[in-house]
């Protein structure tokens, strides 16, 4: 990809080319492969990368080597968590991770491929949900109510909203929900979980 950009190069002022092509790095022992993005001066021949540019790189080869070994981006697990309404720092509880191991992979921090799997586990809510009542000694009961009915919410979105209804009090009808709840019915239809953004992650430098 070759396209002039509309900003003049800080080298001669002139005709300044988003440019990219083909490239490989090592990270963490293996040879990964990207389209890197530069910049072309057409007048003096050079090519440079800005700060931004730079970072955009560094987040394709990131995301290259998450793609590669099934490692959930950034934005997919912050989606995840937020879908449920657990802060960072409870999700690290309730995977078993460092404190605030979990923010730091939001933010981008590239975790290794064994944590990468356990991530990935946890991205499916009957999983999670699993991983949830292992943790509930942790918890306080109200604690855990509200973030097992967020996770049996998106297992069983029609549950949880019907056409025409308002706040209630009501016992769901399984044998694995536990508690009696107070959610509120919208009056959209049935939907399943947002679909989590997948594109580049702001990663951390190696």
């Amino acid at each position: 990809m070759n396209q002039i950009v509309n900003k003049p190069s800080p080298i001669t002022g002139g005709l300044l080319e988003l440019r990219s092509e083909p490239a490989t790095v090592e990270y963490r022992g293996e040879t990964i492969s990207y389209e890197k993005s530069f910049y072309h001066c057409v007048d003096s021949n050079f090519e440079f990368a800005d700060d931004e540019l730079a970072a955009a790189n560094l987040k394709l080869i990131y995301d290259t080597y998450r793609r590669l070994h099934g490692i959930p981006l950034a934005e997919e697990l912050k989606s995840m968590r937020e879908g449920y309404g657990i802060p960072a720092s409870v999700m690290s509880l309730i995977l078993g991770l460092g404190e605030n191991q979990f923010g730091l992979y939001e933010e981008g921090t590239v975790p290794t491929v064994s944590v990468g799997k356990l991530l990935a586990f946890a991205m499916e809510p009957a999983n999670m949900k699993k991983m949830l009542m292992s943790a509930r000694s942790i918890f306080s009961g109200k604690l855990f109510n509200r973030y097992y009915n967020a996770i049996e919410s998106s297992l069983h979105p029609a549950t949880y909203e019907r056409e025409g209804m308002s706040i209630m009090d009501y016992e769901v009808v399984t044998s694995s929900f536990p508690v009696s709840v107070t959610v509120k019915i919208s009056k959209k239809t049935p939907s399943a979980m947002k679909a989590p953004y997948n594109e580049y992650a702001y990663a951390n430098a190696c």
